[in-house]
């Protein structure tokens, strides 16, 4: 009795941790932390039991990431804040282990995927048609990551609509197919240009791979949902790309850093030239100012670096405060799970359990795309969605032959 009550707890959290997940500017870490204070609790019984080994090097990997930031702050220094991020892993191995002993039923997961995503277009198409303001600009949004999470949600609800379509449930599809497209319209009206960068990539990947599902009514209502969501996004997004033009422009022809891309460039410059002086262990935290004002001095980069604490992009920024190492860490952060997840061994037992290693591919490739041009994962947000879906994804991933619908 006790486990089934646990189980319906687990689903109705994972429900409601994706409904709600741009519902207001800080829900994102509503039910986080609610399943977090539910782990802790079951924590006690669960510790002891038996976890299959992915878990362990899954966890290792978070960890490596996490005792790299504290080890450059014990060598070279920082703001004890600097280990704010990267102790989240701390609060999500305890979900973890949740997870995989009472995992949600997979319905119930899907449902709150594409409610989410239907959800993040809806307060989108209000913020822009309504409010006549870019989405997410405003209510303690962060727009840049809320418009790729939503674009997340999209993708997620696209596996969804394939997984529906594989199943022959038609109504379903459609609905799946929708709430993809009021994902990817949340994203484009947010003007997140970062997430705009690789989802194309995962998408095309995910048509490439169930190809023989693909006829030409599916193909049709793709184009209708591509035309209609052109139509509603279009002035937003050919202002956005314009702006990108004509930033580079300046850029190139003028020397003019003091835009959004020029900005980026000049940081991306201070960061990698801040490796080559320090390749091993980087920076540091408490150094990065003044390497960034010494090579402002030389004139090797524009003053307009000063204005920014991060570099905006996560694999430069670990390079530059962390080094080799940092970047190490880092890279099997993301690439510990996503081996995993594409490991065929698993999916050869059970061929139910595709969905999530599509699901878990996706994940991991939006996010590690989104750190080229933010620092996601440095921010709140960004950590948590990608420290909770990886997890929740891979726990299904592991134990599909438990679930019922």
């Amino acid at each position: 009795m006790l486990n089934q009550k646990l189980t319906y707890l687990s689903s109705l959290l994972i429900f409601l941790y994706s409904t709600t997940i741009l519902a207001t500017g800080k829900s994102y870490s509503y039910i986080a932390a609610m399943l977090c204070l539910v782990s802790l609790t079951t924590l006690p019984k669960l510790i002891k039991n038996k976890r299959p080994t992915d878990f362990y090097l899954i966890t290792s990997a978070f960890m490596g990431y996490f005792l790299t930031t504290g080890l450059s702050l014990l060598l070279l220094g920082g703001k004890l804040s600097n280990l704010d991020m990267p102790s989240r892993v701390l609060f999500v191995i305890p979900v973890f282990i949740f997870l995989l002993h009472y995992p949600p039923k997979k319905e119930w997961l899907f449902s709150g995927i594409l409610a989410g995503s239907f959800l993040s277009g809806m307060i989108a198409l209000y913020h822009y048609q309504i409010l006549e303001i870019r989405a997410f600009s405003s209510f303690k949004y962060m727009v840049i990551q809320s418009g790729n999470m939503a674009m997340s949600l999209g993708v997620f609800s696209l596996i969804i609509s394939i997984q529906y379509l594989k199943d022959k449930r038609g109504y379903l599809t459609a609905i799946a197919l929708i709430c993809a497209s009021f994902g990817f319209l949340a994203s484009l009206l947010s003007g997140a240009r970062g997430g705009w960068l690789i989802a194309p990539f995962v998408i095309v990947w995910l048509l490439l791979i169930n190809r023989q599902l693909i006829t030409k009514k599916v193909i049709l209502v793709l184009l209708i949902i591509s035309v209609v969501g052109g139509v509603v996004s279009k002035d937003l997004v050919e202002r956005r790309v314009q702006k990108v033009i004509d930033d580079l422009t300046l850029f190139s022809e003028k020397g003019n850093s003091n835009t959004s891309v020029g900005a980026r460039l000049e940081m991306w410059k201070s960061g990698i030239y801040t490796f080559k002086s320090n390749p091993i262990f980087g920076s540091g935290y408490q150094n990065r100012l003044q390497h960034k004002q010494a090579l402002v001095d030389q004139k090797i980069v524009a003053p307009v670096v000063l204005k920014y604490e991060r570099l905006h992009n996560n694999y430069i920024e670990e390079a530059s405060t962390k080094g080799a190492i940092g970047i190490l860490a880092l890279l099997l952060f993301f690439c510990v799970p996503l081996y995993l997840f594409s490991s065929t061994h698993k999916v050869k037992h059970n061929p139910n359990t595709d969905i999530f290693r599509q699901l878990g591919i996706a994940h991991i490739v939006l996010v590690m795309g989104y750190c080229l041009t933010q620092n996601y994962v440095n921010h709140h947000s960004g950590i948590l969605h990608y420290l909770f879906y990886t997890v929740i994804f891979y726990a299904l991933f592991v134990q599909t032959d438990k679930l019922k619908k």
